[in-house]
């Protein structure tokens, strides 16, 4: 194993169980530490923790990331300023073509996903990838956001549709 991925190991068992919470002073030492391995997280950002994350991170300022937070796949996530992140919330940046019978996960491709200023990303939600979620939006609990999703807008559902403009 090369020195690079021993250290996103320690840094991640640091975030993951070390510093998991919401004690105010680990909150800065998470930041920093998550931007050491390559992620970068704004300044002011608290990340609870638990981060599962196989792509890149990266969250501007003053933003709240609930337990839990998931990023599968090697696409990048952006997260504008002044998000809150609910718990369970995973973003799905990797996905399969539709392959032949014998095997309908063909080859794989990687989409990255966008979620503007102000958002509010519900516990449980999921977001695939290629979406952009529009600043200001809403995303209700447990829906599946397949779609780019307009500003000032409140979506839920399975898959996540429009429930009005806010």
């Amino acid at each position: 194993m090369t020195f690079r991925g021993l250290k996103i190991r320690w840094v991640n068992l640091r975030v993951n169980k070390h510093l998991a919470g919401t004690k105010e002073k680990h909150f800065e030492k998470k930041r920093r530490l998550l931007n050491s391995i390559g992620h970068d997280i704004g300044e002011g950002t608290k990340i609870v923790g638990p981060v599962y994350c196989t792509g890149k991170l990266v969250v501007g300022k003053s933003c709240w990331i609930g337990r839990n937070l998931t990023v599968n796949g090697n696409g990048t996530v952006t997260i504008g300023d002044n998000c809150d992140i609910a718990p369970d919330v995973a973003f799905q940046t990797g996905s399969h073509e539709i392959g032949a019978p014998e095997r309908r996960a063909g080859k794989g491709y990687t989409k990255d996903v966008s979620v503007g200023n102000g958002c509010w990303l519900g516990a449980h939600s999921v977001v695939l990838g290629g979406v952009t979620v529009g600043n200001g939006c809403v995303v209700a609990a447990c829906a599946c956001v397949v779609r780019d999703v307009a500003e000032n807008t409140l979506v839920g559902g399975v898959p996540a549709k429009e429930i009005r403009k806010i």
